[in-house]
């Protein structure tokens, strides 16, 4: 491989934005730009995370504060959801076009100042129209971060990269934990007002990051010249959906993550109100108790699935194997997350929860890997806009449907009810973007015609 790399190309930007920075030697293709830049938009995810989950951590103290039932409650992330989702394409646009780590600074700065507008809203109006352009604003920063680790690490650690992305945007749990300490102590108000300062000191931090060419780190996994041109131009909108059209592991793989957002975002933002009126705990109990068991499931689980997703298993391409394990987690998870809402003992039930957790988080590494392996890096922003519309489609739906089913049931177990189908359909789509079904009926129609059976005719899009 050739190491006479032109990095005024590779490490374009001011001196000051150093994280990110081309190694002396990256000939080893599997780490080339360091861990630098992945902790940091790990960080952005975090602490985005950590501030969208306070609402669940002090609803109850909204709720007595303004009088609004569970229903309106349950629209706040839907209506929340919905406007990330009309951003979705525009932020890819951007992110396949523009500087993209310039893109999550300013999204970081805009969240962070709505961040403080929540705290100091003086209606229930106010802040409802502040949480739904907070959330449009954090919609902007997910295709220019999924493209940028894209593109900062090559397959063989991209599962491990994209893991812990996915891992922090998921990890609501250290909200609501945070946020239960932080109203106990300062109130609602006291909490929003609290984050302001994470957020901030977070923007500085990706304010220093590199802009990577765009294909290098699938460069030099394919042991190509890195010196040559960068990928081609992303061209023109309607060229890149056209491209992306064909690609059935992205369409699959994105109704895979809507109905399993419907039914992970439902149960998050419900499960503190849920442990309170179902199991008694006290608010603080609740979020530290509901935080916990996520945060422990999500993170074991993440872990495991980056682990054994570096390499695929014998007979199967890298990303076919990280979907069907993904798939593979998400039914599990239908399971157990069935057997935890049957608990009546406080303990069993977060002990079921937590093994819920660990496997539904098998698909966050996963899914979201075997993107980046089956579209251009010159397409990447807009496949991952398309996967952020189908996360939002569900974290849109999900609080909502709850809230409704609750309210017209007057239990809250109850309304969870409805989310445990819809995981096992996120897991059955899953696995029908490996192929498998098609496999399956193949081998099934040789054997009765007692023909051979030939290779599958169906396989991942490249």
């Amino acid at each position: 491989m050739a190491t006479g790399i032109d990095r005024a190309v590779v490490n374009r930007g001011k001196r000051w934005r150093t994280i990110g920075t081309l190694r002396a030697d990256p000939g080893s293709a599997v780490l080339p730009f360091g861990w630098g830049p992945a902790i940091v938009l790990v960080l952005v995810a975090f602490v985005d995370r950590i501030e969208f989950s306070l609402v669940a951590a002090v609803l109850p103290q909204l709720q007595a504060e303004w009088g609004f039932g569970d229903t309106v409650a349950g629209s706040l992330p839907s209506a929340s959801a919905i406007a990330a989702g009309v951003l979705a394409i525009p932020a890819a646009y951007f992110a396949d076009r523009h500087d993209r780590g310039r893109i999550v600074t300013w999204v970081v700065v805009l969240w962070s100042l709505a961040t403080l507008g929540s705290a100091l809203a003086p209606t229930f109006l106010i802040f409802y129209l502040v949480r739904v352009g907070l959330a449009a604003a954090e919609a902007v920063d997910n295709p220019a971060s999924a493209s940028l680790l894209a593109d900062f690490y090559p397959p063989a650690t991209r599962s491990t990269a994209f893991g812990w992305w996915r891992t922090s945007a998921y990890l609501g749990g250290a909200g609501i934990v945070l946020g239960g300490v932080l109203a106990d102590w300062l109130g609602w108000r006291g909490a929003f007002m609290i984050m302001t300062i994470p957020g901030l000191l977070v923007a500085v931090l990706v304010s220093r990051l590199r802009e990577p060419e765009r294909g290098f780190a699938d460069k030099l996994a394919a042991r190509a010249d890195p010196s040559v041109r960068p990928c081609a131009p992303s061209g023109p909108l309607a060229a890149q959906i056209r491209r992306l059209l064909p690609i059935r592991t992205l369409w699959f793989t994105g109704a895979a993550l809507t109905v399993m957002s419907l039914s992970i975002g439902g149960l998050t933002f419900w499960l503190p109100s849920l442990l309170q009126r179902r199991y008694g705990l006290s608010e603080s109990a609740a979020a530290t108790a509901g935080g916990g068991m996520t945060l422990v499931g999500i993170v074991a689980g993440t872990c495991v699935a980056a682990m054994i997703t570096r390499r695929a298993v014998i007979g199967t391409s890298l990303a076919r194997w990280r979907v069907l394990l993904g798939g593979s987690g998400i039914l599990a998870g239908s399971v157990f997350m069935s057997i935890a809402l049957a608990m009546d003992s406080t303990a069993m039930f977060v002990v079921f929860l937590t093994v819920f957790a660990f496997f539904s988080a098998f698909a966050l590494p996963t899914l979201t890997a075997c993107v980046a392996d089956v579209v251009s890096a010159r397409d990447r922003g807009l496949g991952f806009g398309m996967l952020q519309i189908a996360a939002t489609v569900g974290g849109a739906v999900g609080p909502l449907l709850v809230g409704v089913v609750s309210e017209a049931a007057a239990s809250l177990t109850v309304g969870m009810i409805p989310l445990l189908p819809l995981l096992a359909v996120g897991g059955v789509l899953a696995l029908l973007a490996t192929g498998l079904w098609n496999t399956i009926r193949s081998a099934s129609w040789s054997r009765q015609h007692g023909k051979s059976n030939r290779s599958m005719s169906a396989t991942m899009s490249p």
